[in-house]
């Protein structure tokens, strides 16, 4: 190994580039890398840099013969920075929409609709962003045009939310009018809730890994709520790296209602405690307690966040309810 990376230190003509001896190493003072330079934008909350620093698939077209490893750590890692991406893409369109910035909104889902075409949630985010911007022929436009994918690429029917959104959308333009356009610029305003990361009470990387699945299932089944928005997890990770109040979290991300709590684990059970915090004044406003077994494993995960989610649907609706202003631009 040291006489292999000797070697590449003197073909590439600077000693000091590769580091380590064992380890070999790039060294991040001497050389740019997009990719060192893409994590770091989204650790900052950068999200715009990072999304202009992400040209495309990872190392795609590229690979090693009989290199089985290399290729599944290429894999994992590409899927990864893809995921990664997504969620900047989202968490910028998500931002714009609280910051009120309609086609800022609508721009982002649209690209993030280019990099997942076939997703029925980004789908129906990028028509209502769409419609509220006062492009609805555009909104009709792209769920045809998903309906056409899904057709085509998988040999599918589309998602039905996606065809009763379409007809909605018809719908509202029909009784509007010749006000359509004000009537579509006049959406019902949707309540943004934040998912902050479950906590292990135990500790351990079981536990661990257990409360992180939970937290990205409940927040998949609370975006998909017909009225809610939800930060992306890139969102809730730098306000959290900010501060650890709920309030502030709230202010920072434009946030009405947080959804936090825990994961504890004992003899093959599992209870989950979820805890509802109105993010404008950082009280309580809901409890809720699970328990599941846990070897119910990742199909148990997504049924007991379906659960959850279900009782959390009605505990917003009564936000909601209770203050009107929730309801409008």
């Amino acid at each position: 190994m040291s006489q292999l990376a000797h070697s590449a230190r003197r073909a590439l003509g600077s000693p000091d580039l590769i580091a380590g001896s064992t380890e070999l190493r790039l060294d991040p003072d001497r050389i740019a890398c997009d990719l060192w330079e893409f994590d770091a934008a989204r650790r900052s909350g950068a999200l715009e840099g990072a999304a202009a620093l992400y040209g495309g698939p990872f190392l795609d077209g590229f690979f090693l013969s009989e290199s089985p490893e290399f290729e599944r750590w290429t894999e994992s890692r590409r899927s990864a920075l893809a995921r990664e991406y997504q969620e900047t893409l989202e968490g910028l369109a998500v931002q714009a929409e609280l910051g009120g910035d309609r086609r800022g909104a609508a721009e982002w889902w649209r690209r993030l609709a280019e990099h997942e075409p076939l997703s029925s949630r980004v789908t129906m985010h990028l028509m209502t962003a769409l419609a509220a911007s006062g492009e609805r022929a555009k909104a009709l436009e792209h769920a045809r045009a998903y309906q056409i994918q899904m057709r085509e690429e998988l040999e599918a029917d589309p998602n039905p939310a996606v065809l009763a959104l379409a007809s909605q959308l018809k719908r509202m333009a029909t009784a509007a009018g010749p006000d359509a356009r004000a009537h579509e610029t006049a959406l019902p305003r949707t309540l943004s809730l934040g998912v902050l990361p479950l906590v292990a009470l135990e500790g351990d990387r079981e536990s661990r890994s257990t409360a992180q699945g939970l937290t990205e299932e409940l927040t998949s089944a609370a975006a998909e709520l017909p009225g809610i928005r939800v930060a992306s997890r890139t969102s809730i990770a730098a306000a959290q790296q900010a501060t650890t109040d709920a309030r502030q979290i709230g202010a920072r991300l434009g946030l009405e209602a947080l959804l936090e709590g825990t994961v504890r684990q004992s003899g093959g059970r599992m209870r989950l405690t979820v805890r509802l915090v109105d993010a404008r004044d950082g009280c309580q406003t809901w409890t809720g307690r699970y328990d599941r077994e846990v070897s119910e494993g990742f199909e148990g995960q997504e049924a007991l966040a379906r659960s959850v989610v279900a009782e959390l649907r009605a505990r917003l609706e009564a936000m909601a309810r209770q203050d009107p202003e929730l309801h409008r631009e």
